[in-house]
Protein backbone atom coordinates (compact mmCIF):
# COMPACT_ATOMS: atom_id res chain seq x y z
CA UNK A 1 0.00 0.00 0.00
CA UNK A 2 1.04 3.33 -0.81
CA UNK A 3 2.55 5.01 2.35
CA UNK A 4 1.07 8.36 1.67
CA UNK A 5 -2.44 6.86 1.33
CA UNK A 6 -1.79 4.77 4.49
CA UNK A 7 -0.49 8.32 6.45
CA UNK A 8 -4.10 9.46 5.18
CA UNK A 9 -5.84 6.67 6.75
CA UNK A 10 -4.43 6.62 9.70
CA UNK A 11 -5.24 10.83 10.28
CA UNK A 12 -8.62 9.80 8.98
CA UNK A 13 -9.52 6.99 11.65
CA UNK A 14 -7.82 9.00 14.43
CA UNK A 15 -10.28 12.26 13.43
CA UNK A 16 -13.58 10.45 13.58
CA UNK A 17 -12.29 8.89 16.65
CA UNK A 18 -11.85 12.22 18.26
CA UNK A 19 -14.73 13.76 17.08
CA UNK A 20 -16.81 10.81 17.98
CA UNK A 21 -15.16 11.03 21.22
CA UNK A 22 -15.82 14.75 21.84
CA UNK A 23 -19.79 14.42 21.14
CA UNK A 24 -20.28 11.26 23.55
CA UNK A 25 -17.89 13.50 26.05
CA UNK A 26 -20.60 16.19 25.64
CA UNK A 27 -23.64 13.66 25.90
CA UNK A 28 -22.27 12.13 29.00
CA UNK A 29 -21.61 15.76 30.41
CA UNK A 30 -25.61 16.33 29.76
CA UNK A 31 -26.41 15.75 33.63
CA UNK A 32 -24.20 18.82 34.31
CA UNK A 33 -26.08 20.61 32.69
CA UNK A 34 -28.04 21.33 36.52
CA UNK A 35 -24.89 23.95 36.77
CA UNK A 36 -24.88 25.32 32.69
CA UNK A 37 -21.48 26.90 33.67
CA UNK A 38 -19.86 24.01 34.06
CA UNK A 39 -21.27 22.49 32.05
CA UNK A 40 -20.54 25.18 29.22
CA UNK A 41 -16.28 25.70 30.90
CA UNK A 42 -16.30 21.37 30.48
CA UNK A 43 -17.50 21.55 26.76
CA UNK A 44 -15.24 24.32 25.83
CA UNK A 45 -11.88 23.29 27.62
CA UNK A 46 -13.33 19.53 25.53
CA UNK A 47 -13.30 21.34 22.51
CA UNK A 48 -9.87 23.40 23.23
CA UNK A 49 -7.71 21.28 24.72
CA UNK A 50 -9.18 17.99 23.05
CA UNK A 51 -7.15 18.82 20.17
CA UNK A 52 -3.69 18.45 22.35
CA UNK A 53 -5.24 14.96 22.99
CA UNK A 54 -6.05 14.28 19.45
CA UNK A 55 -2.35 15.41 18.31
CA UNK A 56 -0.19 13.18 20.91
CA UNK A 57 -2.85 9.77 20.63
CA UNK A 58 -1.76 10.24 16.59
CA UNK A 59 1.66 9.91 17.53
CA UNK A 60 0.84 7.26 20.07
CA UNK A 61 -1.32 5.77 17.27
CA UNK A 62 1.68 5.98 14.69
CA UNK A 63 4.19 4.29 17.06
CA UNK A 64 1.50 1.38 18.21
CA UNK A 65 1.38 0.65 13.82
CA UNK A 66 4.86 0.76 14.19
CA UNK A 67 4.98 -2.44 17.05
CA UNK A 68 5.83 -5.82 16.26
CA UNK A 69 2.74 -7.59 18.30
CA UNK A 70 -0.38 -9.18 18.15
CA UNK A 71 -3.52 -7.09 17.49
CA UNK A 72 -4.67 -7.89 21.32
CA UNK A 73 -2.01 -6.08 22.49
CA UNK A 74 -2.19 -3.30 19.68
CA UNK A 75 -5.48 -2.73 21.06
CA UNK A 76 -4.68 -2.34 24.93
CA UNK A 77 -2.16 0.00 24.03
CA UNK A 78 -4.36 2.25 22.27
CA UNK A 79 -6.85 1.81 25.45
CA UNK A 80 -3.57 3.06 27.45
CA UNK A 81 -2.92 5.65 24.83
CA UNK A 82 -6.37 7.43 25.19
CA UNK A 83 -5.81 7.66 29.16
CA UNK A 84 -2.49 8.86 28.42
CA UNK A 85 -3.25 12.02 26.28
CA UNK A 86 -6.63 12.96 27.84
CA UNK A 87 -3.83 13.19 31.17
CA UNK A 88 -1.99 15.16 28.99
CA UNK A 89 -4.91 17.70 27.82
CA UNK A 90 -6.01 17.89 31.03
CA UNK A 91 -2.42 18.90 32.34
CA UNK A 92 -2.10 21.21 29.75
CA UNK A 93 -5.11 23.23 30.85
CA UNK A 94 -2.66 23.95 34.08
CA UNK A 95 0.39 24.83 31.79
CA UNK A 96 -1.28 27.25 29.89
CA UNK A 97 -2.82 28.86 32.66
CA UNK A 98 -6.48 28.33 31.66
CA UNK A 99 -6.81 26.36 35.61
CA UNK A 100 -5.08 26.66 38.76
CA UNK A 101 -3.88 23.58 40.67
CA UNK A 102 -6.14 21.51 37.95
CA UNK A 103 -5.57 17.96 40.25
CA UNK A 104 -7.00 19.47 43.19
CA UNK A 105 -10.00 20.74 41.63
CA UNK A 106 -12.43 18.13 43.52
CA UNK A 107 -15.48 16.89 41.26
CA UNK A 108 -13.82 18.41 38.63
CA UNK A 109 -11.85 15.59 38.10
CA UNK A 110 -14.85 13.21 37.12
CA UNK A 111 -14.91 14.94 33.32
CA UNK A 112 -11.17 13.61 32.03
CA UNK A 113 -12.92 10.08 33.26
CA UNK A 114 -15.74 10.88 31.16
CA UNK A 115 -12.97 11.85 28.66
CA UNK A 116 -11.32 8.70 28.70
CA UNK A 117 -14.44 6.73 28.89
CA UNK A 118 -15.77 8.33 25.35
CA UNK A 119 -12.54 7.59 23.94
CA UNK A 120 -12.92 4.40 24.37
CA UNK A 121 -16.22 3.99 23.26
CA UNK A 122 -15.15 6.03 20.21
CA UNK A 123 -12.16 3.18 19.68
CA UNK A 124 -14.65 0.51 20.06
CA UNK A 125 -17.22 2.03 17.40
CA UNK A 126 -14.25 2.11 14.76
CA UNK A 127 -12.69 -1.08 15.70
CA UNK A 128 -12.85 -3.01 12.51
CA UNK A 129 -11.31 0.59 10.53
CA UNK A 130 -8.07 0.59 13.57
CA UNK A 131 -7.88 -3.37 13.21
CA UNK A 132 -7.49 -3.43 9.18
CA UNK A 133 -4.52 -0.96 9.66
CA UNK A 134 -2.83 -3.23 12.08
CA UNK A 135 -3.45 -6.17 9.37
CA UNK A 136 0.04 -6.07 6.63
CA UNK A 137 -0.51 -4.68 3.55
CA UNK A 138 -2.84 -5.54 1.05
CA UNK A 139 -2.60 -3.24 -2.19
CA UNK A 140 -6.35 -2.65 -2.19
CA UNK A 141 -6.20 -1.95 1.43
CA UNK A 142 -7.20 1.46 0.88
CA UNK A 143 -9.34 1.21 -1.37
CA UNK A 144 -11.42 -1.22 0.77
CA UNK A 145 -11.22 -0.16 4.52
CA UNK A 146 -12.19 3.35 2.80
CA UNK A 147 -14.85 2.01 1.01
CA UNK A 148 -16.16 0.19 3.98
CA UNK A 149 -15.78 -3.61 2.31
CA UNK A 150 -14.18 -6.46 3.45
CA UNK A 151 -12.46 -8.63 1.86
CA UNK A 152 -13.51 -12.13 -0.38
CA UNK A 153 -13.12 -14.40 1.79
CA UNK A 154 -15.15 -12.94 4.50
CA UNK A 155 -18.22 -11.36 2.09
CA UNK A 156 -20.45 -13.99 0.05
CA UNK A 157 -19.92 -13.21 -3.74
CA UNK A 158 -22.67 -13.54 -6.22
CA UNK A 159 -19.92 -14.86 -8.82
CA UNK A 160 -19.36 -17.88 -5.81
CA UNK A 161 -22.93 -18.95 -5.15
CA UNK A 162 -23.89 -19.16 -8.79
Amino acid sequence: MNTLNYKVLLIKIVLVVFIRAIGIYLLMTIPALGVPVIYLLSAGYAISFGWIAAVFFLFLFYAVLKIKAAILVKNILLYVSVAITVAIAFQMMEITGAQYRIWHSGAFLLLPGFAIISGWISLVVSRHKINSLFVPGNDNYYEAVIGNTISDNEQPSLNKIA
